[in-house]
């Protein structure tokens, strides 16, 4: 007789032998109790032990796990067989509970409908992604042909009892809509839409199954005609009847094939120069693309110049004094270089500056004139809109200020005296 056991006691076996639960999960069919003494986390007392709770069981010598701690664990972990009786049961249940809460109109029955709701969503989702994994194992790891043909029939036939109980679960559904929308239970609405989306996005997985199985019922006839062939051209070998009854000898010698192993096809190079042009961009951003090098798109071709820019950017230079800007510049102690240039008043015989032509010219100062600015290095920010957009942006720029006068007449009266002395 079995011992009166609870739930604190089952929990504490599976935990402190969870090494051997684990062991025994992982190889169910061929384990003895010889190997499983032999292991150093178990003793005979702690293996009668789990034996008197029925965590696993003894036949023949060889040792198993309790077959609902296995379900259980597949259930968590979405694996094993495809058992899609239990979404019949579910939906039988789901009938049963609506034809009460039809009569009774009470709480408890509500509850119940939306328990099932939700089992019957877990469950169908839960199947699919088995029947996805076991099709999927059963043709990557079924030695057996004649066997894994006969297990992706199997599976085409579960598929199809899936997709009935999705029709069945849609027609309960739609024909007590009137009745869900009734109740006014937010809740209830929540699970019913959700369950809706569910067996839509279901249906869709199914039809992939249904290509998979399909497309791998046809590589394995294929394989299975091929390793026919072979095996009667093996026999017809073994008997010699290629070489004595046929001209097989013959019609292999006088076929000339093409022989590729070894052989290197000439590589062509390309001039490094040819890369710079835009051309050679073209080419590359081809070889980016294939390769997925996201690092060779980021220039693009430029765009067609203008015929007269030249002449443009000679009258525009002509108009500007720079140097006389930065001398002005240099007088006044208020402001930096940059707000200097975005405050500035251009003479209307240049024209309208834009931001970009500003933002040219204080690049430009700062390079040509750097021994005349005091550069802080630090970083200012300026706010400034696109044209054509209200979104605002943050443009950050180097502090540059007016030399200081002073050290500027130290210097040169320094200058002066070396001079003298010299």
């Amino acid at each position: 007789m079995a011992l009166q056991v609870n739930v604190n006691d089952i929990l504490s076996q599976l935990y402190h032998q969870r090494g051997v639960v684990e062991f025994l999960f992982a190889n169910r069919d061929n384990i003895t109790v010889n190997e499983l003494l032999n292991r150093e986390d178990i003793s005979a007392e702690q293996y009668q032990k789990l034996k008197s709770l029925d965590l696993v069981y003894e036949y023949e010598n060889i040792v198993s796990l309790n077959d609902a701690v296995v379900a259980m664990f597949e259930d968590f972990m979405e694996i094993g067989e495809v058992t899609p009786g239990f979404i019949n049961d579910y939906i039988n249940e789901l009938n049963r509970h609506i034809r009460f809460y039809q009569e009774a109109r009470e709480m408890r029955f509500l509850r119940s409908i939306k328990k099932y709701l939700k089992r019957i969503n877990a469950t169908l989702t839960r199947e699919i992604i088995k029947l996805q994994k076991n099709v999927d194992d059963t043709y990557k790891n079924e030695s057996n042909y004649r066997i894994k043909l006969q297990k992706l029939e199997d599976y085409r036939e579960k598929r199809d009892t899936i997709i009935e109980f999705i029709k069945k679960t849609t027609d309960v559904v739609e024909e007590t809509r009137s009745l869900f929308a009734l109740t006014n239970d937010s809740e209830l609405y929540g699970i019913v839409s959700a369950l809706k989306v569910s067996l839509i996005e279901n249906l869709d997985y199914l039809i992939e199954i249904q290509t998979d199985i399909t497309d791998f019922i046809n590589k394995i006839q294929f394989q299975i005609d091929v390793y026919k062939k072979a095996q009667r051209l093996k026999e017809i070998k073994e008997h010699g009847s290629l070489y004595y009854k046929t001209n097989f000898k013959e019609i292999v010698q006088n076929i000339n094939t093409l022989k590729h192993n070894g052989h290197k096809t000439p590589k062509t190079k390309i001039a490094v120069d040819f890369l710079f042009t835009d051309d050679g961009h073209v080419l590359c951003k081809r070889i980016a693309e294939k390769y997925k090098l996201t690092r060779l798109m980021v220039r693009g071709i430029a765009g067609k110049m203008a015929g007269n820019f030249k002449d443009k950017g000679l009258e525009q230079q002509i108009k500007l004094d720079t140097e006389k800007l930065v001398e002005r510049f240099l007088v006044q102690t208020k402001t930096n270089l940059f707000e200097y240039l975005m405050d500035y008043k251009f003479p209307k015989a240049i024209g309208t500056v834009t931001f970009e032509d500003r933002l040219s010219l204080f690049v430009e100062i700062a390079m040509e004139y750097q021994t005349v600015l005091d550069f802080k290095y630090r970083l200012q920010y300026y706010d400034y809109n696109e044209t054509g957009s209200t979104v605002k942006k943050r443009l950050g720029y180097t502090l540059i200020l007016p030399a200081k006068q002073k050290e500027k007449a130290k210097k040169e009266k320094v200058k002066k005296d070396d001079s003298e002395k010299e």
